[in-house]
């Protein structure tokens, strides 16, 4: 597999300069001239890069700032021929005629996008493309929804069980949404995995870069013996690909996991069911269990046939088993938020705290607070909801200046995710030296965490809660004594306790 980063000019300074420079992991670079300024050497761009180069001039028409006409792409493609370029795509729609006539047919990557969606006559357009002859063909869809992944992969997997005329396929789906194909389109055989420069520099949304797919998929060497995936809404941000994927490389196991956009709840049906019956299973993607995170967690406690007493206590799964015949869920948040507290030296028994939220996040982090000794109260913006969680659970419902006489305050909202103010978490009254764990996490500093600082409190963030739910998670799903450091450094956390 080769992994192609496609440049895209930071514009404050060089762009051959920038070239010489490729991220860390890539071993091809996309060229994507519809991107660079209209008047730049491409030939010589081409020569400053490092690694082989792909030259792409994608159109408006399919999704690109490239000009449409025939003409001026001709002309375009004339002068790319020219250039010590290792390929040159062309788009099927517009530039078909130029294969051999401009481009000889080895350094064709023939590509079609299709914006609006997998068409539904996708495998025949793939057999076109394939019939060409070119080097490679790339074909991208949007997606718009877990159905479209599903089409995806079912090609691609159609590819890979099939006569495969050499791995000349590259198959996936573009978006977020489309994330788990671009990870899975590689161990399905596709010969390029394509990735963004630098994090700010994304070509397309739900592009990794070179390390993260190195981080994700760089252990396996084809398709895995397992597939895990975690299931919310959105997904595009969770850690938990990267820390399982730490833990899979540091054992030596085959495993993958993705994540996977769920839209709607009727969307979980056709995932947790008993093993040998999901859609994953028929693709011979053998589902070996699932991360659930918001807003799910309560839609996947009721499909599951059997629940750990604490989970089904809380009404809401964060981990679900699909195992013959049977599906098993338990809630490992609640080890999360009682090892983080325990980290920080806190007592639970006769503690006083406070809960922010009522979905199936805090009603999780309330039955374990009750199960560690505290004396618990729910806060939540919509007082209905709250109650009603309180009610459900056995506690009391409070408002947000109650954490004046508490000990622990846990955030299960998104809340101030983002970094940006929030007057409801402005109003928290904790007293100093008082604990703060904050379930989101973010690229950048939560707000609550810039208030903890301010006012003198103990903070938690959500990766270290993160962390220990998923070193009880990883050992449930795989029966493997989870390595802990390894889980730990790809959160950046160095070394945990084990």
């Amino acid at each position: 597999m080769e992994i192609v980063a496609t440049f895209v000019p930071s514009g404050r300074g060089d762009p051959a300069e920038e070239l010489r420079r490729p991220p860390a992991g890539a071993t091809m670079v996309e060229l994507r001239a519809d991107l660079i300024d209209a008047g730049a050497d491409i030939g010589g761009l081409v020569g400053a890069a490092g690694l082989p180069t792909v030259v792409t001039l994608r159109s408006r028409a399919e999704g690109g700032e490239g000009p449409d006409d025939p003409a001026g792409r001709r002309r375009f493609f004339e002068r790319a021929a020219s250039s010590s370029a290792a390929f040159v795509d062309l788009e099927a729609a517009r530039d078909r005629d130029l294969v051999d006539a401009v481009v000889p047919r080895d350094r064709v990557i023939l590509s079609a996008h299709f914006g609006a969606g997998v068409p539904a006559d996708l495998e025949e357009r793939a057999a076109a493309l394939l019939a060409a002859g070119t080097r490679f063909v790339k074909i991208v869809p949007a997606a718009r929804s877990l159905t479209d992944v599903e089409a995806v992969l079912r090609l691609a997997n159609a590819f890979d069980r099939g006569a495969r005329a050499g791995r000349r396929a590259v198959l996936f789906a573009s978006g977020e949404l489309g994330r788990a194909t671009r990870l899975l389109g590689p161990l399905l055989g596709a010969p390029l995995a394509y990735a963004a420069w630098a994090p700010e520099r994304r070509a397309a949304p739900g592009q990794y870069l070179p390390e993260e797919i190195d981080a994700l998929i760089g252990h396996l060497g084809g398709r895995p013996r397992r597939l895990f995936a975690v299931l919310g809404r959105p997904v595009a941000g969770s850690l938990s690909p990267r820390i399982h994927a730490a833990a899979y490389r540091a054992l030596g196991l085959p495993n993958v996991f993705v994540p996977l956009d769920v839209a709607a709840a009727a969307e979980l049906d056709g995932l947790l069911v008993p093993a040998g019956a999901s859609w994953l299973d028929a693709l011979g993607l053998a589902a070996g269990g699932f991360a659930v995170t918001m807003p799910w967690k309560e839609e996947a406690a009721r499909r599951c046939t059997l629940l750990a007493p604490r989970a089904q206590r809380a009404g809401a799964a964060n981990t679900v088993l699909p195992r013959a015949g049977k599906v098993l869920g338990d809630c490992t948040d609640m080890d999360g938020i009682t090892r983080v507290l325990a980290e920080e030296g806190v007592s639970l028994a006769g503690a006083g705290a406070l809960v922010l939220g009522a979905g199936g996040a805090a009603r999780a982090a309330t039955v374990a607070l009750r199960l560690g000794g505290a004396e618990v109260a729910i806060a939540a913006r919509d007082g209905e909801l709250g109650a009603a969680a309180a009610r459900r659970l056995g506690v009391t419902s409070a408002e947000v200046a109650a954490s004046e006489r508490v000990a622990v305050v846990v955030n299960a909202t998104p809340a101030g995710a983002d970094g940006e103010g929030s007057p409801w978490l402005e109003a928290l009254r904790l007293p100093a030296g008082g604990v703060v764990v904050d379930l989101p996490y973010g690229p950048r500093p939560t707000f609550l965490e810039q208030l903890a600082e301010r006012r003198g409190w103990r903070y938690v963030s959500g990766r270290e809660v993160l962390l220990f739910q998923a070193v009880s998670q990883f050992a449930a799903m795989t029966g493997a004594a989870p390595p802990v450091r390894a889980m730990a450094a790809a959160l950046g956390l160095g070394e945990a306790a084990p």
